[in-house]
């Protein structure tokens, strides 16, 4: 365990000399995720207040329908606990009409697009963004013909205490 902690805190040194302007935390995080990339898993403490580093998966799924009349619901939502940062992967948005919904998908309280018709299902892949605490993401959807349609949404990714 010494060793892993070792090598974890080689890491941090490295990442820090790297990126000076990443949190601490945030160093820490990406610490630990390149430790386990190479069979070192171990938490750290002292560098983050003396509180142990750990993360919590983020796997928001749902299915609702729009309202038939043009409104846009919210089919997922997560809000990233405040004091955290949240690394997000993916935000997937499907439809079972595709001709007569319209999506807004919106990523750490940021609009990233609106009154778009996808072609079918579709996935932002994030590459592991990292979005701070208190922001929103969401996947919203509205029927452009009157009538309601089943639609689904999903956002994965981690949550770093």
């Amino acid at each position: 365990m010494e060793r892993d902690v070792l090598q974890i805190g080689i890491l941090i040194a490295l990442l820090r000399r790297e990126f000076p302007a990443i949190r601490i935390k945030e160093q820490i995080g990406e610490g630990i995720r390149i430790a386990r990339a190479i069979g070192v898993d171990a938490a750290i403490s002292g560098e983050a207040g003396g509180e142990p580093v750990h993360e919590e998966a983020i796997a928001e799924i749902d299915k609702t329908a729009t309202d038939g009349a043009g409104n846009y619901v919210t089919i997922v939502e997560k809000t990233i606990t405040k004091g955290r940062t949240g690394v997000l992967s993916k935000v997937e948005a499907a439809s079972a009409d595709y001709d007569n919904v319209q999506f807004r998908i919106t990523i750490a309280d940021r609009v990233v697009f609106e009154d778009e018709e996808l072609p079918n299902a579709t996935t932002l892949t994030l590459s592991d963004v990292s979005v701070r605490g208190g922001t929103v993401t969401k996947v919203e959807a509205k029927d452009t013909d009157s009538t309601a349609h089943n639609v689904w949404g999903d956002i994965t990714g981690k949550e770093i205490i």
